[in-house]
């Protein structure tokens, strides 16, 4: 009897386990069939819900077409403003590269002078053909160099290889009004000398060499510098003798159409011999005859730039005349040698500065022509 009551137990908790634990199988089902339900209820709704709401939003064809041009439009404004910015950018590189280029790498080398040997000196015109030269050799010497000019023929560009160094200064000015800087030594160079300058503005050019060699002699007087005034060959006028020596006085016009610049310079001599007798100034006096070499302007006027610009250009060589007068043509450097060495000497009386050999127009021309590579003037 106890055997089988136990039997019957066991079996009884047995079915009673078996029938919770299906009992609770088919509960979590249930849940599990309801939640599935519930989530495929809500993805048809959120699907209708996105149909309708993008069958609402659908664009017509016409707002279509408006969205097109707009993007049309903006994209033109784009490329415009591109290309304008473009542009801009290609300015500014071609200004960087002028500002970049006009300044030094680089200065030449320059000997070192004490205070003793170092001189401060003085060039008017020094912006100029042969002033700007001369500059360079001053300042490749040691000398402290101020340079003094207007501009009228000078141009700055021939000497900005020199701004910035602390031996170098540079003065725009015009001679014609007083100056007041200290100086052991004064080259005055300042005139224009080609006869399409000088004749543009005769009374400048007068006044030039009158009133501005006044003002550079009483300079000179008024800090006990040693002065030397740039004449030129044209005092001689139309020179009856060939070569001219100092000694010749001269033909000349005192009213031609080259009077302004040849009739200055000699008041120039008279005003710098009238100074030297009775303020005592120490002068020196050059008579430039005919320059040429790099720096010269364009339009220069005279028969070196005239006959290289023609030559260039393939346009006929203009020769004067018969092409046989003679002319002497002396070397930028070998001029400023001969200033140098009449500054350093003790000589007063004037210095004719030029080459002595003379060669006719015509066969000048030839050699420009020959030396112009393709030239077929």
């Amino acid at each position: 009897m106890i055997r089988q009551s136990l039997k019957f137990r066991k079996t009884v908790t047995i079915v009673c386990v078996l029938s919770l634990i299906i009992f609770i199988f088919l509960i979590l089902r249930r849940d599990k069939l309801n939640n599935i339900d519930i989530e495929g209820h809500q993805r048809l709704d959120n699907t209708q819900n996105i149909g309708y709401r993008d069958f609402n939003k659908m664009p017509k064809k016409d707002d279509n077409r408006q969205e097109a041009a707009e993007m049309d439009i903006n994209n033109d404004e784009a490329k415009q403003e591109l290309q304008e910015a473009k542009a801009r950018l290609a300015q500014l590189e071609k200004k960087i590269a002028i500002l970049e280029g006009r300044i030094p790498q680089k200065y030449p080398d320059v000997k070192y002078l004490g205070y003793k040997e170092r001189k401060r000196i003085l060039v008017t015109g020094g912006a100029g053909f042969v002033g700007s030269h001369l500059v360079d050799v001053l300042m490749t010497q040691g000398h402290e160099v101020i340079v003094v000019d207007n501009f009228f023929t000078g141009r700055k560009r021939n000497v900005e290889h020199w701004f910035g160094h602390r031996n170098f200064e540079m003065i725009h000015h015009d001679i014609v009004n007083p100056l007041y800087v200290e100086a052991d030594e004064i080259y005055h160079l300042a005139s224009p000398a080609s006869p399409p300058h000088y004749m543009q503005n005769p009374v400048k050019t007068i006044k030039t060499n009158t009133l501005g060699t006044i003002n550079m002699l009483g300079l000179a007087r008024r800090v006990g510098a040693k002065i030397l005034i740039a004449s030129t060959s044209e005092v001689y006028g139309d020179p009856m003798v060939h070569p001219q020596p100092e000694s010749y006085w001269g033909h000349v016009n005192p009213i031609g159409p080259r009077a302004c610049y040849d009739e200055g310079k000699r008041v120039a001599e008279t005003l710098a011999y009238s100074y030297a007798k009775q303020e005592k100034v120490d002068v020196r006096v050059a008579r430039i005859f005919n320059t040429y070499g790099p720096r010269m302007h364009v339009s220069d006027g005279r028969v070196v730039s005239n006959f290289i610009m023609q030559a260039i250009q393939n346009l006929t060589i203009t020769v004067y005349g018969n092409g046989k007068q003679t002319r002497s043509f002396c070397y930028v450097s070998d001029l400023v040698d001969g200033l140098l060495a009449l500054m350093a000497s003790s000589y007063t009386l004037p210095v004719n500065i030029g080459n002595p050999v003379e060669h006719t127009i015509e066969e000048f021309a030839v050699i420009i022509k020959n030396l112009v590579p393709g030239c077929r003037s």
